[in-house]
């Protein structure tokens, strides 16, 4: 089968389809015909970890995929040759997929195959930690940093739909703006505004209950300055930089915390799959939606990277398997 996989050079890398084995279905995994393949942020991340002076084996991108399912393992129940199917899984740039049963989920109804492959990895991570992981209650005042990544685009709409105050942040008005939009009630461009002051401003002096923050760098040093008692804040990525280190002590004796969230690890953990039933309902229901800015072919993966790494992207795109 075809896949698209990162090559590296000494000081280089780059994309490049290649003939690679076709995964099988053994155990509790399925494997997946791929129709379509969401893009996120962690695709453009190419870490090395070969030792120094050996070289550096190709790698298969992407986390998300929506097609038909190929094959089952013997230890799947639930699934069949031939149904259509989403799923978090490791290495989606490619024609065929495997994932384990545990993350492969039913598709909504009414949604093209382009729209479903935007799906699984930044809502899932918006539900668990807004749900999960913060415990949103109704009335919490909550901050969704980037608006206008997969991850805000999910997250405001998500918090809104747990009845919570929710505010944003972006780079741009433009970008504020449509994070307004989507639900959120106040926002602060974080590239010309003081987000503390703001932050404070927003929430009359008391500061934010909950935060998801995909930002990072000065950006998550800011808002923990505008935490109220008791705040929490969940972080995932950090295309700003890296967040300065902050005294657990501290944040503990005001009754707040920090904590990292992994998509893979907290859909693992809820084997009935409550969470993607709740999302897939309020897509049913037309109380969510999905942005896809632009859909790509294959052939330009390299052009789909580059504009989100240029941060040229509202929401996702997503790139059509051969």
């Amino acid at each position: 089968m075809k896949a698209i996989r990162v090559h590296y050079t000494a000081t280089d890398s780059s994309l490049q389809v290649d003939e690679v084995p076709k995964p099988e279905a053994t155990g509790d995994l399925i494997v997946i015909k791929a129709d379509a393949i969401g893009l996120n942020r962690a695709d453009l991340g190419r870490r090395r970890t070969a030792q120094p002076g050996q070289p550096e084996p190709p790698t298969t991108p992407g986390l998300d995929v929506a097609g038909v399912v190929e094959a089952v393992g013997p230890d799947v129940r639930g699934w069949r040759i031939g149904e259509t199917v989403t799923a978090l899984a490791r290495g989606t740039y490619a024609e065929y997929v495997a994932t384990r049963a545990v993350t492969a989920f039913r598709v909504p109804r009414r949604m093209s195959m382009a729209d479903v492959a935007s799906l699984p990895c930044v809502f899932l991570t918006a539900y668990y930690a807004l749900t999960k992981q913060m415990g949103v209650k109704r009335g919490d005042v909550v901050l969704i940093h980037a608006a206008g990544s997969g991850v805000g685009m999910a997250g405001i709409q998500i918090a809104r739909l747990l009845g919570a105050q929710v505010l944003t942040s972006a780079g741009s008005d433009g970008r504020v703006a449509r994070g307004l939009k989507l639900g959120a009630i106040g926002g602060v461009n974080y590239s010309s505004q003081d987000v503390t002051a703001e932050l404070l401003r927003l929430t009359q002096g008391r500061g934010v209950d909950c935060v998801l923050d995909s930002v990072g760098g000065p950006v998550f040093d800011a808002t923990l300055k505008a935490l109220a008692p008791g705040g929490r804040v969940v972080t995932v990525g950090g295309p700003a930089g890296a967040r300065s280190p902050y005294e657990e002590a501290a944040l503990a004796a005001k009754g707040q915390w920090v904590r990292q969230t992994s998509v893979f690890n907290e859909a693992q953990a809820d084997p009935e799959q409550k969470g993607w039933a709740q999302i897939k309902e309020w897509f049913e229901s037309d109380r969510l939606q999905t942005i896809v800015q632009q859909v790509f072919p294959w052939s330009q993966a390299e052009a789909a990277q580059k504009l989100l790494n240029d941060r040229g992207v509202f929401g996702k795109i997503v790139m059509l398997a051969p």
